[in-house]
């Protein structure tokens, strides 16, 4: 594996949502869900592995190699739910 880790123990899951949406599917293949009920899970990886009895340093290095196979960060989605709503960023919401 490459010497940069992008995900960490402290990596939290809107984080995870928000700039890797492609550790969504490997993490709910481990047991850990990242989206419930329609939400992002509150919290770290490192403290669901830790609940779910996962070996944290296993599964860090399962999506270090999928960030960098993919990479790194994407921000392909925006969880900035309620911010400037209305607003698309044109020229006439400007005015």
């Amino acid at each position: 594996m490459a010497d940069k880790r992008w995900i960490t123990a402290d990596t939290t899951f809107e984080e995870i949502a928000e700039s890797y949406p492609y550790l969504i599917s490997p993490l709910l293949e481990m047991g850990i869900k990242v989206i419930v009920c329609g939400d992002v899970q509150w919290g770290t990886l490192g403290e669901e592995a830790e609940k779910l009895g996962l070996n944290i340093d296993e599964v860090l290095e399962k999506l270090n190699r999928i960030v960098e196979e993919n990479g790194g960060p994407q921000r392909s989605i925006s969880l900035n739910i309620g911010s400037d709503s209305g607003s698309n960023g044109s020229k006439e919401d400007k005015k």
